[in-house]
């Protein structure tokens, strides 16, 4: 089989990304078609969805309590052998769902045969979606969105809950817990977060009928406003118009002293609007 990927390097963050080869790029669009007919993909799969994150966030103003679980190694945790036995769930034979996975995996460690998905092939996430979804987690998950007492969105590795009663909520979270356990996922123990009555998620704070920025990304946000050019400037403060209209004419304000004037008449025709 021709080679998958050309190239790999790792992100400050200590990502690491596989870039593609042409061949590698034509077999991802090939699958990535192929699995959109065969699987009819959840609802409450937000990254699959037109609203994104933000849509996944807002699903939950209307309830009291909140919790959130983050995966592990999400694309790590899908190995050839899971993502396997998920394209087989969806009607592949075995033959079909083999070249699949072995089109679609990559070997992390050299000699290790520890085959799992890559970041940065095009059909990464969503044969990381299906698989999630045909494991027991997503079983429990797909239980819990039916259920009349717990909110549940998803965003790729992100799993948000909410709803009104306390317990239910907890009750929710230590289930999916036990289910991701059982289906060898792991909770981010660092980005997790208990029931309580506002989570951080995607650096947005949300809460009852409530969402804001947290400080520290808002903060960076200002500095870039400042020093911005009118491009990047109009792409925050339209993204922060889709979370918070107070926030954004707080940027607007300190817009109005940005280095570029440019900027400065974007931000006053913001505060006049």
């Amino acid at each position: 089989m021709l080679g998958i990927y050309q190239s790999k390097f790792r992100l400050e963050n200590g990502r690491l990304v596989f870039v593609p080869s042409d061949f590698g790029r034509d077999a991802g669009v090939t699958i990535l078609k192929a699995i959109h007919r065969r699987w009819r993909r959840p609802s409450y799969f937000y990254h699959l969805r037109k609203g994104g994150h933000i849509a996944a966030l807002k699903h939950h103003l209307a309830d009291d309590t909140f919790a959130m679980i983050d995966i592990t190694g999400f694309f790590d945790s899908i190995t050839r052998a899971k993502l396997l036995r998920a394209l087989r769930s969806i009607g592949y034979r075995y033959e079909e769902a083999m070249d699949i996975a072995r089109q679609s995996t990559v070997e992390k460690t050299r000699m290790a045969r520890d085959f799992s998905l890559p970041y940065g092939f095009i059909q990464s996430p969503v044969l990381a979606s299906l698989a999630l979804d045909r494991s027991a987690l997503g079983r429990k998950m797909s239980e819990i969105a039916k259920s009349n007492h717990t909110r549940l969105t998803s965003y790729m590795d992100d799993i948000i809950l909410s709803g009104v009663d306390t317990e239910a909520v907890e009750s929710s979270r230590l289930a999916l817990l036990g289910a991701a356990a059982q289906s060898g996922f792991s909770a981010n123990p660092s980005k997790s977060q208990p029931t309580s009555q506002s989570v951080k998620v995607f650096n947005i704070v949300l809460s009852h009928d409530s969402l804001a920025l947290a400080d520290e990304r808002l903060e960076k946000f200002a500095d870039a406003v400042v020093q911005g050019s009118l491009p990047a400037v109009s792409a925050i403060l339209a993204y922060v118009s889709k979370v918070n209209r107070q926030q954004t004419h707080y940027l607007a304000q300190i817009g109005t002293n940005a280095i570029d004037p440019e900027v400065q008449v974007l931000a006053r025709h913001i505060l006049a609007e």
